[in-house]
């Protein structure tokens, strides 16, 4: 084991493993496929997911299987909700450093590795309970096969369509596009035409239908067109063309996603990019196309959320790497100035947001504070590496650590019981209080962690003629709704039990 693995090891641990359970499940994504889970493991059907009791079909099955496996381990909780994407991070760092190593060498290995995990796009994706980090890990393994299948021996290529196949159960077409797409574009711009030929093969085609094909092909005999209309025509061709569940985007939404997500970091990237052009490098040429043909396709889509530009962070980081052990004096300078500029940035957010939180209810703000402080000391250090000889990775890193250490022990705990403390209180409530075959009105809201902490299926209600229809054929009805909507409730005879700022529940007799 080298000097620069066991830290790189124990980094990763602490960013994706501690107090991963310690929260309970944010809604929506994490609820949902939380309870999807659960649903299978409780049902036995292994092969169609449900949720509230009903077939759903927004992603494949593989991540699926792999809470499933994890509840019949730990239990149905938290923590085994969460456990595969942790995983899935620390094969990711992994891979990621013995990769670059492999060409590159151990420091820039090493840049590649912390880049990637002490960021918050890293901290968030790796414990959360949906499906992108164990998608981009699929990916990644599948491109970085590619590129070794035309350095190294062949062989390499059954990796690139195995793990493609793997990302295409993970989370569907884009498990395709991604890996072929980016390898076709790399040997046209590396070699010309007569490189397309090296992307091909037909063992592999076969390995992927033998890996990939069965699910498909058992979800369209059980579901039919049902199957087709919503897994491929709504959630992938609309979702792209389209606006799904209102997450539209401008054409630049991608950019500060980028830049706070691999803060500190992103202040090297243009570097490592320049050296792409200046610099007769495969790596950096390879992951340079890798991080543009991602950024580019879900930049032109209609849809835009955080989490899909994830599979293109490795190849960031390798261009990141690339940054940070740069021989330009002047293009160092100009990182340096980035990094300082976006930590007094961020420093200055966080000193405002104390006095927003607290207006809005939160406690304990002291926190964000100690991040300013942070953000100030880091600012500090990158002037200072501007004029100094020797770069300072290692103590901005540290401050790194201290930075996410209190994201993960205030920062988080906060959010969660800001956004999600009211709603799990209600659900427990419901859970006592509701037969077996009782369910929950959810009025106006759409709230999967009701579900998978009430343990009850719910009948999610968008207006007023709806909820009357219901109540004629129940008499006992627990109802949860926003505030906001806490009058209608009542003129149909519901009794108000608590109410706080944003949801209120309500019981019938």
């Amino acid at each position: 084991m080298t000097r620069f693995l066991s830290p790189i090891i124990a980094i990763t641990i602490f960013v994706s493993f501690f107090r991963l359970g310690s929260v309970t499940l944010f809604d929506v994504d994490e609820a949902v496929f939380a309870e999807a889970a659960k649903e299978m493991v409780e049902s036995g059907n292994w092969i169609t997911p449900t949720y509230n009791g009903e077939n759903r079909y927004d992603k494949p099955i593989l991540f699926y299987w792999l809470i499933a496996a994890s509840y019949k381990v730990f239990g149905i909780n938290e923590f085994a909700a969460r456990f595969p994407s942790a995983i899935a991070s620390l094969l990711l760092v992994l891979l990621v450093f013995f990769f670059v190593r492999h060409f590159r060498g151990e420091k820039d290995a090493f840049y590649a590795a912390i880049s990637l995990v002490l960021s918050i796009y890293f901290l968030a994706y790796s414990r959360a309970a949906v499906t992108d980090m164990a998608m981009t890990l699929f990916i990644t393994i599948s491109i970085f096969s590619f590129f070794l299948s035309l350095n190294k021996k062949r062989y390499y290529i059954y990796g690139f369509y195995l793990f493609s196949a793997l990302a295409c159960l993970t989370k569907g077409l884009v498990g395709i596009v991604f890996p072929f797409s980016i390898a076709v574009i790399y040997v046209l711009t590396a070699e010309g035409l007569s490189g397309i030929k090296k992307v091909f093969s037909l063992k592999g085609i076969i390995l992927f239908m033998i890996v990939a094909a069965p699910w498909y092909i058992a979800e369209y005999i059980i579901n039919g067109e049902d199957f087709i209309q919503q897994f491929f025509i709504k959630h992938h061709f609309k979702r792209y063309t389209g606006v799904i569940s209102g997450h539209k985007g401008p054409v630049y939404y991608f950019i500060p996603v980028l830049i706070i997500g691999l803060f500190p970091w992103i202040a090297f990237l243009p570097a490592g990019i320049r050296n792409v052009f200046k610099e007769k490098d495969r790596l950096n040429s390879f992951a340079f196309i890798w991080l543009a043909s991602i950024f580019i396709f879900f930049s032109l889509s209609t849809t835009k959320l955080p989490n899909y530009l994830l599979p293109a962070i490795p190849a960031a980081s390798i261009l990141i790497a690339s940054g940070m052990t740069a021989q330009n004096k002047k293009w160092r300078q100009y990182s340096n100035l980035f990094m300082a500029i976006i930590s007094v940035l961020i420093g200055i957010i966080f000193l405002i947001s104390k006095r927003y939180l607290s207006k809005i209810g939160i406690p304990d703000t002291d926190w964000t504070l100690l991040i300013t402080a942070i953000m100030t000391v880091i600012a500090i250090l990158s002037f200072y590496s501007i004029f100094a000889k020797k770069e300072l990775y290692g103590f901005i890193s540290v401050l790194v650590v201290a930075f996410l250490f209190l994201f993960i022990a205030k920062g988080l705990p906060i959010a969660n019981q800001y956004l999600q403390g009211t709603l799990y209180k209600y659900s427990l409530y419901a859970k006592e209080r509701l037969h077996d075959d009782e369910k929950i009105i959810t009025y106006r809201i759409n709230n999967p962690s009701i579900v998978f902490y009430s343990e009850h299926k719910i009948i999610n209600v968008r207006d007023k003629d709806e909820l009357i229809t219901f109540m004629k054929n129940s008499k006992h009805a627990i109802a949860i709704t926003k505030t906001k909507d806490v009058e209608v409730l009542k003129k149909l005879g519901f009794n108000l039990l608590e109410k706080d700022e944003k949801y209120a529940i309500f019981e019938r007799k």
